[in-house]
C-alpha cells in the first residue's frame, strides 16, 4: 500500500484515486482542522529576549499523540517501501500542528534488525505518522518475528529569529506481520516402513504420516493422498493415517509401496508438484 493509500484510508476517503491520478486532489480536499480537532491546551516552554522583541506567538497546539498505542498490520514478505496499515475505524497516527512548526519522526526503540522506518506527511494542520519497510534486502519473515512493538518520537521545531523551540512527544506502534502461504509442508521422516500380516484386518490402521507446515489458517492445514491410485490401502486426509482396505495376498505381492503427498489448504497450493512427499513400504507376512 503507498502512502497515498494510508493516508486516504486515515482520513476514511474510500476510493483516493477517484477523478484523478495523482495525491495532490486527496490532499488538497483535506482543508484546514476545525475547532474541534485541535486540543486547546498550550505548551508552556521559555522564550528568549529575541522572541519578546518580535510579534506576539499564537498558542501553540497541545505537542502529544492522542494515543499511547497505535496498531498496524503489514504482509510477511512485502517488497522495499510497503506501507503498514492500520486496522479499519483506528484512530489516525500523527500529531495536531501549528503552520509554523517543523515535525520529524524517528523510531528510537523495537527495531533492532532496522525493518521500518518512520515517515512524516502534513496533511492540513494534522502530521501524519506512517510505518514503511526500508530499502534493504531484509525480508520479514513472519515465522521468524510475528510481531515487532516499536517506540516512536516525534520532534517539533519552530524557528523565531535566532531562537528556536523544541518539543518531543512519543507514543508506541505495535505492528502485526502478517501470515503468507510461502511455506510448504514438510514430512519428518521422509521414510516409513511397517510389516503387518497377511490376515490384517480391513480399515485397520497400519501407519501414521505426519507432515508440519508453520504457516497460519488454511495455509498451515495440511491435506494428505496417496500420489498413485490403490485399491489396497487409503490416508485420511487430515491425519495422515494409513488404512488397509483391501485384503492382502502375501503370494501375489509381499511388497507395497506407496508415495504419500501432503498439500497445505492455503490459495495456489493444489499442485502435486510442489507438495512435500513421503515414501511407505508396507512389507506383507504370512501370518503363523
Amino acid at each position: 500500500m503507498t502512502l497515498v493509500e494510508v493516508i486516504a484510508r486515515a482520513l476514511g476517503d474510500p476510493a483516493p484515486y477517484i477523478g484523478s491520478s495523482s495525491s495532490s486532489s486527496l490532499f488538497g480536499v483535506v482543508g484546514a482542522a476545525t475547532s474541534n480537532d485541535v486540543t486547546a491546551e498550550p505548551v508552556r516552554h521559555q522564550r528568549s529576549a529575541s522572541d519578546r522583541a518580535g510579534p506576539p506567538t499564537p498558542p501553540p497546539y497541545s505537542f502529544h499523540f492522542a494515543h499511547a498505542v497505535y496498531n498496524v498490520s503489514i504482509p510477511e514478505n512485502s517488497i522495499i517501501k510497503t506501507y503498514a496499515v492500520q486496522p479499519p475505524n483506528e484512530p489516525r497516527m500523527g500529531l495536531h500542528v501549528t503552520s509554523d512548526l517543523e515535525v520529524r519522526y524517528k523510531i528510537v526503540a523495537g527495531d533492532k534488525d532496522r525493518f521500518f522506518k518512520a515517515e512524516e506527511r502534513a496533511v492540513g494542520d494534522f502530521v501524519f505518522l506512517a510505518i514503511r519497510l526500508r530499502t534493504n534486502n531484509i525480508v520479514l519473515n513472519r515465522e521468524k518475528g510475528d510481531s515487532y512493538r516499536l517506540e516512536v518520537k516525534a520532534t517539533g521545531t519552530r524557528r523565531e529569529g535566532k531562537s528556536r523551540t523544541t518539543l518531543e512527544a512519543d507514543t508506541v506502534i505495535d505492528v502485526r506481520v502478517l501470515d503468507a502461504n510461502d511455506l510448504s509442508p514438510l514430512f519428518y521422516p521422509t521414510d516409513y516402513s511397517v510389516a503387518i500380516t497377511e490376515d490384517t484386518p480391513l480399515h485397520k490402521s497400519i501407519l501414521h504420516v505426519v507432515a508440519e507446515d508453520a504457516d497460519l489458517g488454511l495455509n498451515g492445514e495440511i491435506y494428505y493422498s496417496i500420489l498413485d491410485e490403490t485399491e489396497q490401502f487409503a490416508v485420511h486426509p487430515t491425519t495422515g493415517v494409513i488404512t488397509l482396505t483391501r485384503p492382502l495376498r502375501f503370494a501375489e505381492r509381499a511388497l507395497h509401496e506407496l508415495t504419500v503427498v501432503a498439500n497445505d489448504r492455503g490459495i495456489g497450493s493444489t499442485s502435486r508438484n510442489q507438495a512435500s512427499k513421503a515414501r511407505v513400504k508396507i512389507k506383507v507376512l504370512q501370518p503363523y
